[in-house]
């Protein structure tokens, strides 16, 4: 045994198998031992057998930091799904909530059937508030922290409109459209009630029109000022907000200045950028469907889209603001204007109920390179002869 013990093979072979990972670590080692041809391999397999001790112990430590990584990273991904779940989908379906809430509340109040206050009415809308300044406080939380390591990753990834906002215009001005757009809904209420008085009567309808005027004004300008109207859909939103603007401004003076301004004149805004849309919406259906016909497949799947949009949003639309004028001309009852409201309000509410259970779409999905162009992270060889 003692003749064995300093035989140089048994050590070589010893080398071979117990410090060899792979073929390059194998190669490596093969290397080593002829560069040291002079030590004995018993010597070597002692020097061998300290150095791999070494490299075992930070192979163990590298395997351990980047495991508890891998699970924060996890754990940030869950609370991430989970608050832009809160941001979108769940604001999505409290809006369409509030709305046909209201809708209902404000219907049965013109039918005599329910006699209560607008605050009442309108309460629905306040919880829809509550619930966006909820929102803006989470974002803008999250956007005075981004610099920091830990708050970065939610930032980049943070999905919902106060976020939006923020990367078109500035903080102040985010800040002064929520404060505008978040005082409209009090103000009317309280202008219904009576429990808002101005000094002259014929302007008693002012504040909350001014209020929406104040956030409109504002959102278009800090949009402007950081965009151009070429740029992404700046354009087409101002195609929304100009008439929006001219229909608030009619609708406060038919309730204010001038009482016999007609209906049609007053809706005349919104009816053109409903028609509008349905027009040119039909002409890119049917472009869409004549390149379908010819063999794109993704052509058909985007004119079946643009054809569900005209039959589910844009007809609606149209036909609820056609009876609004009949009502205010007298020619139609109420029920004509809220049964179609509130049918298109049930399916849209159902319509985000079902989007609600489906997964969100990644904030920036990765690019699908190929294998050869990866980069991959060679760690140690040492890896592989740890312990399961």
């Amino acid at each position: 045994m003692s003749k064995l013990s300093e035989h140089p093979e048994l050590w070589q072979m010893l080398l071979r198998n117990d410090f060899s990972a792979s073929f390059t670590h194998r190669a490596m080692l093969l290397t080593w031992m002829a560069m040291h041809q002079q030590f004995h391999p018993r010597q070597l397999y002692v020097f061998k057998r300290r150095e791999h001790l070494l490299d075992l112990e930070i192979a163990r430590n590298e395997l351990q930091q980047r495991g508890e990584q891998a699970r924060e990273q996890e754990r940030k991904q869950r609370r991430l799904r989970a608050l832009n779940y809160f941001l979108v989908r769940f604001g999505h379906c409290l809006f369409c909530l509030s709305l046909i809430s209201s809708s209902t509340l404000l219907w049965l109040q013109l039918l005599e059937v329910l006699h209560t206050s607008f605050y009442i009415i309108l309460a629905p809308f306040f919880v829809f508030e509550v619930f966006v300044l909820i929102s803006a406080a989470i974002t803008f939380t999250i956007y005075l922290q981004r610099s920091s390591t830990g708050w970065t990753f939610y930032w980049n990834r943070l999905q919902g409109t106060v976020r939006w906002f923020l990367l078109l215009s500035s903080p102040c001005e985010c800040l002064m459209v929520l404060i505008f757009g978040s005082a409209v809904v009090p103000l009317t209420a309280a202008t219904l009630q009576e429990d808002l008085k101005l000094p002259w009567p014929w302007l008693k309808y002012l504040p909350p029109f001014l209020a929406f005027w104040l956030a409109a004004l504002t959102c278009g300008l800090s949009i402007l000022r950081r965009r151009s109207c070429s740029s992404s859909c700046i354009g087409s939103s101002l195609f929304l907000w100009i008439p929006l603007g001219l229909f608030s401004t009619l609708l406060f003076l038919r309730l204010s200045v001038c009482p016999q301004l007609p209906p049609v004149v007053m809706l005349m805004p919104i009816m053109l950028v409903t028609g509008t849309l349905i027009l040119f919406s039909s002409f890119l259906s049917l472009a869409s469907f004549w390149l379908g016909w010819r063999g794109s497949r993704d052509w058909m799947e985007y004119a079946s889209t643009t054809l569900v949009v005209i039959l589910t949003v844009l007809l609606p639309l149209l036909s609820v603001q056609l009876a609004l004028v009949g009502y205010l001309r007298g020619f139609l009852p109420v029920n004509w204007v809220f049964a179609p409201w509130t049918i298109w309000l049930s399916g849209l509410l159902g319509f985000t109920l079902w989007q609600s259970f489906l997964p969100l779409k990644p904030a920036a999905a990765p690019l699908d390179i190929p294998r050869y162009w990866r980069h991959q992270d060679l760690h140690s060889d040492a890896e592989t002869l740890l312990p399961p």
